[in-house]
């Protein structure tokens, strides 16, 4: 398999992940298909209460266990210097699984949906890059033959730009996204399709005239993560802001 986004494992290893990733689609697949209701309710029948944070859950533990089927078997590349954008990449290929999948349910029965719950697509999407973000990270700063996190492994603290660190416990959150974007050279239009928001949002990020969501945060932790490839964390400021 010579493919750029991914690892260059033997053949059968990969036959190997679309072969677990398939069994867990079919799992998965079932308990999402449990959240149908049906479109039209009689009245005579009473209606079944929403269960968003139910949903959301069964989404993130189905992301989880596809990202680790694939990832564990990266580890042979952790010094390669393309590592850390296979599985930004990873990261990416398994929220569009969980989309589709979450699609492809719904259209099987028009007669059903599953958006009676109320968790609509923003929230899934914002939902899935959250968890995948978090357990990328785990993968994403491992230790070549250590099997565990680099964060979790007593050593000399990986350098991290001045400008990301001391300066940051009194800038405000606009000040610190403003500084590394400048340093990551993008423009408030690629942010803004990053965090899928319009571009108005991130000038005001910028100004400084609205705090950025927890989950906005979060994506701009990852996207100047994978840019500056190193870890990136906004801090919220002593002043509050």
């Amino acid at each position: 398999m010579n493919d750029p986004e991914r690892p260059p494992l033997d053949p059968v290893v990969w036959e190997q992940i679309a072969d677990s990733l398939h069994h867990i689609d079919e799992r998965n697949w079932q308990l999402i298909a449990e959240f149908r209701v049906a479109c039209f309710i009689p009245p005579s029948i009473p209606v079944p209460p929403q269960r968003p944070l139910h949903l959301q859950n069964v989404l993130r533990s189905y992301a989880i266990e596809l990202f680790k089927a694939e990832a564990d078997h990266y580890e042979p590349f952790l010094a390669d210097g393309r590592y850390p954008a296979w599985i930004s990449r990873l990261e990416d290929r398994v929220r569009d699984r969980v989309l589709k999948a979450v699609q492809q349910i719904e259209e099987g029965d028009p007669k059903t949906t599953v958006g009676f719950h109320g968790l609509d697509h923003y929230e899934m999407v914002n939902g899935l890059r959250n968890t995948l973000w978090e357990i990328a990270n785990g993968y994403r700063w491992r230790v070549p033959g250590s099997g565990v996190p680099a964060r979790l492994i007593p050593a000399t603290p990986r350098p991290v730009a001045a400008s990301v660190t001391a300066a940051s416990r009194e800038d405000s959150i606009g000040k610190q996204i403003k500084r590394l974007q400048e340093e990551c050279g993008i423009t408030a239009e690629e942010m803004a399709e990053a965090l899928d928001v319009v571009p108005r949002s991130i000038y005001k990020h910028l100004a400084g005239k609205t705090v950025p969501r927890r989950n906005h945060i979060a994506a701009y932790e990852k996207l100047f993560s994978e840019r500056l490839k190193r870890s990136v964390t906004l801090k919220k400021s002593i002043k509050g802001h």
